[in-house]
This record gives C-alpha cells, sequence and structure tokens, in this order.
C-alpha cells in the first residue's frame, strides 16, 4: 500500500514552477524582447545608413543588444565588472579571447587540406578582388568591435544569471549560455533581421511563434532540470505544461535545423563554440572585456579568414 502511495504522490500535479524554470523563463522572455529591440535598431540602422554620426549609435549590436542587456542586468540586480581581470587571471583571459579565433584557422585548414574547399566559399563570404588584408581588416574592425560589446555582454550577463539565479554549476551555465546565445544569434535574431528587410505577413507569424517559444521552452528545460536533479517526475507530471513542452521542441527543432544546413550549420556551430569560450573565460575573470574580446576577435577573424583563402586562390 505505501508503494501505491508513492506512485500517487509522484505523479500528482505541483501547482507551482520549480525556481528553475521560473528563472529560465525570465530569460527566455528577456531574449524575446530582446529580439524585439534587435529588430527595431536593425530597422533604424537601414532608414539611417549613410549618416556616419549615428552609425554606431544606431548599430543593432549597441542600440538592441549591449543597452538592453545592460539596461536588464541593472534591473535584476547584476552588476558586471568592466574591470580588467586579475594579474592571475591574464593568461586564461589571452587564451580564452584567441581560442574561437584559433578554432577559425583550424577549420580552414581543415576543409583546405582534407575536403579541397574554402571556409569562405562555405559561409558565403565575398570581398573587391582588389582589396588588401589591411583595407578589409580596417572596413570590418569597427563591424566586429561592435559586435564584439554586444555579444560579450550577452554572454556575461546570461552566465551570471544562470550561475546565481538558476542555480547551475560553472560548467552547466557556460552549456546554457552557449545554447541560449547560440539560438538568440541563430535563430530569433536570423529570423527577426530577415522579417525587418523583407516583410512578409507568414514571417510575422514565424517570428511570433518563435517568441512564443522561446519563452515556453526555457520553461520547459527548467522543469525537466529539476526533474532530472530530484530523479522524479513529479514536475514533469502537470498537464497545464504540455504547450510548453510542445512549444519548446518547436524551439529545439529550430535550433536542430540550422545545424542540419551543411554550409551554415558550419559557421552556426563556430559562433556556438565561441559563445561557449567566452562565457568560459568570464565564469573564470569575471570582467565582462573578456567575452566582449572573445567574440570581437571572433568576429573579425572568420572575416578575415575567408579574405585570406580567397586572395590566395
Amino acid at each position: 500500500m505505501s508503494r501505491v502511495t508513492t506512485v500517487v504522490r509522484e505523479l500528482r500535479p505541483d501547482d507551482s514552477l520549480p525556481s528553475e524554470a521560473t528563472e529560465l523563463g525570465r530569460l527566455g522572455l528577456f531574449l524575446a524582447c530582446l529580439t524585439v529591440a534587435s529588430a527595431a535598431s536593425y530597422w533604424v540602422a537601414l532608414r539611417l545608413r549613410g549618416v556616419p554620426i549615428v552609425g554606431t549609435l544606431a548599430s543593432p549590436n549597441v542600440a538592441g543588444l549591449a543597452v538592453p542587456t545592460l539596461v536588464y542586468a541593472r534591473y535584476r540586480g547584476v552588476s558586471l565588472s568592466f574591470g580588467p581581470p586579475e594579474r592571475s587571471r591574464l593568461g586564461d583571459a589571452a587564451a580564452t579571447a584567441l581560442a574561437p579565433a584559433l578554432a577559425v584557422i583550424a577549420a580552414s585548414v581543415l576543409f583546405a587540406v582534407g575536403f579541397d574547399a574554402s571556409l569562405a566559399a562555405l559561409l558565403g563570404w565575398t570581398y573587391h578582388p582588389e582589396a588588401s588584408v589591411a583595407t578589409a581588416a580596417v572596413r570590418t574592425a569597427e563591424d566586429a568591435a561592435l559586435t564584439g560589446l554586444g555579444f560579450g555582454i550577452l554572454v556575461a550577463a546570461v552566465f551570471d544569471l544562470a550561475s546565481s539565479r538558476v542555480g547551475l554549476s560553472s560548467a552547466r551555465a557556460v552549456a546554457t549560455t552557449a545554447a541560449l546565445a547560440t539560438f538568440f544569434h541563430s535563430v530569433l535574431r536570423d529570423a527577426a533581421f530577415t522579417l525587418v528587410a523583407f516583410p512578409k505577413p507568414w514571417r510575422v507569424s514565424v517570428v511570433s511563434l518563435l517568441l512564443v517559444a522561446t519563452v515556453c521552452g526555457c520553461v520547459a528545460a527548467g522543469v525537466t532540470y529539476r526533474g532530472v536533479v530530484e530523479r522524479s517526475i513529479r514536475p514533469l507530471s502537470r498537464p497545464t505544461l504540455a504547450p510548453a513542452f510542445a512549444f519548446g521542441l518547436f524551439a529545439v527543432a529550430a535550433l536542430g535545423t540550422v545545424f542540419a544546413d551543411v554550409p551554415g550549420g558550419v559557421e552556426h556551430a563556430l559562433w556556438a563554440l565561441a559563445f561557449g569560450v567566452a562565457a568560459l573565460g568570464f565564469g573564470r575573470s569575471k570582467s565582462a572585456w573578456v567575452p566582449a574580446a572573445t567574440m570581437a576577435l571572433f568576429s573579425l577573424s572568420i572575416r578575415l579568414v575567408g579574405f585570406v583563402e580567397l586572395a590566395l586562390l
């Protein structure tokens, strides 16, 4: 009889969401709002293109990413440090900043030697045939720096919230940060920018569905995590959570579709690696400049490596 009672208690739904689900749901809602802010900033940037005085301020990586993330971090009580890393962590910081760029070079060599193909061709990069490496570096340096600033701050804020509010260990916080940042960059942001550049009614529906799926997927992930930690099905037994899991599966499928595309999937995999390394660097240094430098060097390297490949052909 006691066993039957235990099983019934396990199957009895709980009326409250686990803390992990609540905090991850808030992160999902933040990413959804950040997508709207990035799209609005991108729209402004398109309308103001050619006006140098507002170029940096109108950048989606600043107005639509860095600033909203800082505002949200302040609202949640997250204090991001922009001081330099401690001297004992300078070596780790340098290794973190260089690792994704070295990964891009390694991928370029691998494709050239193993598949007789260039990374630039796979990613669709093209350059003016008479441009020099210095010219390409100068033209991409500003965008790479702004990209690094925006995504570096995002990585720092998400990692801090995942570790301090969700209660994840350092390794799990790194994995969570990489997954959420990759989903935002490769799914949400790309879909929103495409909607701004090519507005279609069906694209509005797709983006709206993705935003809902982001929040629901984060809630479902938090509930699942609590069930795994407790080794119990009780957190998963609420019938009202069925829509959250359904939309969560849609979000997972959307992310899987991004990686399933062989040419584009390579770039998204490199971005995921860069986000993970940046999160690891921030976890060790506690300086927001480390993930910012990591993402900036990665963004610059992925373009310059492609330029060098095309120049050598």
